[in-house]
């Protein structure tokens, strides 16, 4: 039974809705675990599809409610980020949608790579989603942003200085912020992370910050790349495994924080029980 001081919440990047159908059956089975806020990146408009929120919301029932921040376009130019709630145990009284400083263009390798992969280099518009919301008596924003993968920290950086100079026109005692900020940081030096503590007030901790890795490239999209790259990673069961989501909390309490060993995306939904 949970406490009124205390919050469920879960950060998780689904992989364009690839495996719609999992990703459905991962969320549905979390929020019967008591999961009481959902922070979702690379929400996509699907051309002849129904919208993954609005089948997720089928699934979970009337209870449950939610925002999004997806593009106009039928494409993965669309991608975006969204909030779900369970209305019986939050309440939402506001919430603000942020445009990312954009990059302009791909440097070498990073055209290599999407070459590789089969995706067409063209940047896209990253977006944020800030959601004000109650519980009891108790005030408290979740963010959920989805950092570019291109541009290196620099960019990233520019990216979450923009979000957390917007985020400080309101200030809020307690406030989450989560999602997929894409530290792949293939040297392991921790220099990313540490930047980002620097970026954000010296009161925000790390809730996440013993769950390990969350994303693998043996799991990615193969489906456009070419031939060979899949047939390597597979045959000589290459992974790559970093830790690119996090839970980022102010003035609220780590009860537990973990990850799901769920399939369907390249990356694993990690969850944290947080006392308001």
């Amino acid at each position: 039974m949970q406490k009124n001081d205390e919050l469920t919440i879960a950060t998780y990047n689904i992989l364009f809705a690839n495996e719609t159908e999992k990703i459905i059956e991962n969320i549905e089975q979390m929020a019967k675990k008591g999961i009481n806020i959902f922070c979702l990146q690379e929400l996509i408009n699907i051309t002849n599809e129904e919208f993954i929120i609005d089948r997720i919301l089928k699934k979970l029932g009337g209870n449950w409610k939610a925002v999004c921040h997806v593009g106009p376009e039928y494409s993965k130019l669309s991608i975006g980020t969204g909030i779900l709630w369970d209305s019986t145990i939050v309440k939402m009284y506001e919430s603000e949608k942020i445009l990312l400083p954009k990059i302009k263009k791909f440097d070498f390798f990073e055209k290599l790579y999407y070459k590789i992969v089969g995706v067409p280099a063209i940047p896209l518009q990253r977006k944020a989603l800030a959601c004000y919301f109650t519980k009891g008596e108790k005030q408290f924003r979740v963010t959920c942003v989805h950092l570019d993968n291109i541009g290196g920290p620099f960019h990233r950086r520019k990216q979450l200085s923009y979000l957390v100079s917007f985020l400080k026109k309101k200030d809020m005692d307690q406030e989450i912020i989560c999602g997929d900020f894409n530290t792949f940081d293939l040297l392991k030096t921790g220099y990313e992370k540490k930047l980002i503590h620097r970026l954000f007030d010296k009161e925000f901790i790390d809730a996440a910050d013993k769950v390990g890795w969350t994303s693998d490239i043996y799991n990615i999209d193969f489906r456009t790349s070419v031939k060979i790259f899949p047939w390597i990673i597979k045959t000589f069961h290459i992974h790559i495994r970093r830790r690119l989501d996090y839970i980022w909390i102010k003035h609220m309490h780590v009860l537990s924080c973990t990850k799901r060993n769920f399939s369907g995306s390249d990356h694993l939904p990690v969850v944290a029980k947080l006392q308001l």
